[in-house]
């Protein structure tokens, strides 16, 4: 189905096309290394082509030398995103240097979906049962990791992109969920122009207000960014704040320590893990605690 001499490399769920990973690999596996590359592609423009005839067609795809995107043919978004996505990726790696990762020997890839509906009805597949916050985008992991993306008009998509790319070339590490978020808004600021976020009286106040009743465990433990409600906005919002502190340290150069500084960020950030939420790698490269971090902004805890 993915050509003649390819297995059939997909399964129905919801009525939606979803690769079978295993048997693709397998069979890639089994092909001289020349030919793995033109064989894994094969298999993906097979699943995107029924996947935009499973969403009820207008859908196109287009490649670059990195990228193959998936999009709405009358928007003409695809060629634009996979502009923007190569841009993105320069600024990731312009930012976060060897840190990022991504994967050299595949294209990575990019589903635009029309409407939130069809958005929606794809990215159910990966979420477990349960009450979630909205999303504008989404990282699958599961399978070959890829990237969804709902919105209109290339500024959405774009931001958007940009912070989902950034957990693409996070996923090599086990970075903890308040640390990937602040670091992939901070990158989307950056591509997109955007001013930081404005840590005002108003916004300040709402956060301590909000993480004094209800402590900060849902934060670092990561749970509050899927929440519904308010719950999780705030959490986007303390993780850009907490990580854009530590990049103004790591920035500075009143000290004349300049390149030490970013030198001990970059290693907090390979070295911070899951696990603790941070802690033990802050402790380590930064010479502080989360606790402190977050007193910074928040203030001391009465």
């Amino acid at each position: 189905m993915a050509g003649p001499d390819l297995p059939d490399v997909l399964a129905w769920e919801e009525g939606l096309p979803r690769p079978l990973w295993d048997r693709i690999a397998a069979s890639v596996g089994s092909r001289p290394a020349h030919a793995q590359r033109d064989a894994w592609l094969a298999a993906v423009r097979h699943w995107l082509a029924a996947l935009g005839e499973a969403l009820g067609g207008g859908y196109e795809t287009a490649e670059s030398r990195r990228f193959v995107v998936l999009a709405p043919r009358a928007d003409g978004d695809g060629p634009r995103l996979l502009r923007c996505a190569e841009s993105c990726r320069k600024t990731i790696e312009s930012l976060l240097g060897d840190v990022a990762r991504f994967d050299g020997a595949t294209k990575e890839i990019v589903i635009a979906l029309r409407t939130p509906a069809e958005y929606y009805r794809y990215v159910c597949c990966f979420d477990p049962d349960g009450e979630y916050g909205g999303s504008s985008g989404m990282h699958i992991r599961e399978g070959h990791a890829h990237v969804a993306l709902r919105g209109r008009g290339m500024h959405v998509l774009e931001r958007t992109l940009a912070h989902e790319l950034t957990h693409v070339a996070l996923r090599h590490l086990d970075m903890p969920l308040w640390l990937e978020e602040g670091i992939a808004q901070i990158v989307a600021r950056a591509v997109t122009g955007e001013d930081p976020l404005t840590a005002d009286e108003e916004l300040a106040l709402r956060h301590k207000r909000h993480w004094r009743e209800h402590g900060l465990g849902a934060f670092w433990r990561g749970e509050g960014f899927s929440a519904p409600g308010g719950v999780q906005s705030l959490c986007y919002e303390l993780a850009e704040i907490l990580v854009r502190l530590l990049v103004e340290d790591a920035t500075s150069r009143w000290s004349g320590r300049a390149r030490e500084r970013r030198r001990r960020f970059l290693a907090f950030l390979r070295a911070a893990r899951a696990g603790d939420h941070g802690e033990a790698a802050a402790s380590r490269h930064l010479g502080t605690g989360l606790g402190d971090l977050a007193a910074r902004f928040l203030g001391p805890r009465s």
